[in-house]
């Protein structure tokens, strides 16, 4: 049961890392985070580790594509189409094995935002000097990069009570590999996204890029490059 030990404690920290202030920027979000951290009314209910499973795997995936999009846009929105390549292997990622893969370039991709002084602005800059086809591509990340911040917060409120799940499932034993990488990509995630959340709201905000809706059905828009 050691595995089971330290995915339990991977997805700990994965919870606790959970970029709160950030997603504290984006409304009804504030009220999940203090949720999280034991405050407000009730208890964040979790799925069970299947579900977990497949909620991290499209949000990961989501975070992945809008990351390496907006990280492109700051060194060169000329060169967005290059970005096919990696968009296609996580898109057609099957599990967390394969997706884990991208592992390096996410981290890569996040460094180049969080590294920023003023990612508002610099994001901002990048949006105004493209063409038509650019703006919808950095529009569209952006939006969707939102939306990852809002089910990374779901994701890690909701880890708790899958540590619970698993420990009482002897059939989920054989997805403790899954579970670890999958809290490992999370807890990368985390990291980043909380810097990365403050500056959203305001260059939204610059760019009238309306958020998506804040539901658990709601899916990143496709991306067109």
């Amino acid at each position: 049961m050691k595995l089971h030990k330290t995915i339990t404690m991977v997805l700990a920290a994965a919870m606790l890392a959970a970029p709160i202030t950030a997603s504290a920027q984006f409304g009804a979000l504030g009220g999940m985070g203090k949720k999280m951290l034991g405050g407000g009314d009730g208890e964040v209910s979790g799925p069970d580790a299947a579900t977990f499973l497949t909620g991290a795997m499209k949000s990961t995936k989501n975070v992945m594509i809008s990351a390496a999009l907006l990280a492109q846009a700051l060194k060169d929105r000329g060169g967005l189409a290059s970005q096919k390549e990696q968009i296609a292997a996580i898109t057609g990622a099957q599990n967390f094995g394969e997706l884990n893969g991208q592992k390096v370039q996410l981290e890569e991709n996040l460094q180049t935002l969080t590294s920023r002084a003023d990612l508002s602005a610099d994001l901002n800059a990048a949006y105004q000097a493209g063409d038509a086809q650019q703006k919808k591509v950095i529009a569209t990340a952006i939006a969707n990069l939102a939306l990852g911040i809002y089910r990374n917060v779901q994701l890690a409120g909701a880890a708790p009570g899958v540590m619970k799940g698993v420990g009482g499932n002897p059939q989920m034993l054989t997805r403790m590999g899954e579970l670890k990488t999958a809290a490992n990509l999370l807890g990368l995630q985390t990291k980043g996204l909380g810097t990365i959340g403050t500056a959203l709201p305001k260059v939204m905000g610059a760019l009238k890029i309306k958020p998506l809706p804040q539901a658990e059905t709601t899916d990143a828009m496709p991306v067109d490059i």
